[in-house]
């Protein structure tokens, strides 16, 4: 079954914001809704949800981060994080270890069955971008990541400037 988006007919701009930038900025919310769409339907055998996934994938470059740590590197809140621990740490994923020489700080490992569900996890990623973007051909993948790089350096410097 082809799912899209609905199409935005009665969606409308903001106030002082024209058509064509609108436009522009519906197909990208398209592309991460479908984006999303294919990870939930790639994930639907595993025993995570995509959140959780990004978290694994942090942890398997950075075995033994403390929670806050792990909440700055995946730009959640420390309660979220807290949260998905707890539900990692009861599927068996992770384990929470006190630090060596600070037992105040809580440092979260991947367990074996962690390492394991990474692996697989890699495999789904792989999938998803060969999926979308490596079904592009090379110059527009390189145009897309150009205007992308645009795009991080308008919000960026927005960022700054609010």
């Amino acid at each position: 079954m082809h799912h899209m988006p609905p199409e935005p007919h009665d969606i409308h701009p903001p106030v002082g914001v024209d058509s064509d930038p609108w436009s522009v900025f519906l197909e990208f919310k398209n592309v991460m809704i479908l984006q999303q769409r294919l990870m939930m339907s790639l994930l639907a055998d595993e025993e995570t949800h995509p959140a959780q996934a990004g978290c694994l994938h942090v942890l398997s470059h950075n075995d033994g981060l403390s929670q806050s740590e792990l909440a700055d590197k995946l730009h959640v809140s420390r309660p979220t994080v807290t949260t998905m621990l707890q539900k990692m740490e009861t599927t068996g994923v992770i384990e929470r270890r006190p630090d060596e020489h600070d037992q105040r700080l809580t440092r979260i490992f991947l367990t074996e069955s962690g390492r394991i569900l990474v692996a697989r996890l890699e495999a789904v990623f792989a999938q998803l971008i060969r999926a979308g973007v490596g079904a592009m051909a090379e110059n527009d993948r390189t145009e897309l990541r150009r205007l992308l790089s645009v795009l991080n350096e308008n919000l960026t410097r927005a960022i700054d400037e609010a």
